[in-house]
């Protein structure tokens, strides 16, 4: 996914920066609410998903913030 961000503009990151958060949010919701009925495998890959996320947002908003735009 880093290299789409590349053909994207500041505000177009902006976006996404915001739809990632509200996604993490509702999967953080799904793995609290109904961890104990997924497998461990699936368990593993919504953990996995999480922390994908959340260091996708990390990266954009070091991003945004180097070029000193808030969001």
């Amino acid at each position: 996914m880093r290299r789409i961000y590349e053909f994207i503009s500041i505000e177009e990151k902006k976006e996404v920066v915001e739809k990632l958060r509200v996604d993490l949010e509702k999967l953080e919701q799904e793995i609290n609410q109904n961890k104990d009925n997924f497998s461990t495998f699936v368990r593993e890959i919504l953990y996995s998903t999480r922390d994908k996320w959340f260091l996708e947002i990390e990266e954009l908003e070091n991003e945004l913030n180097a070029t000193g735009q808030r969001l």
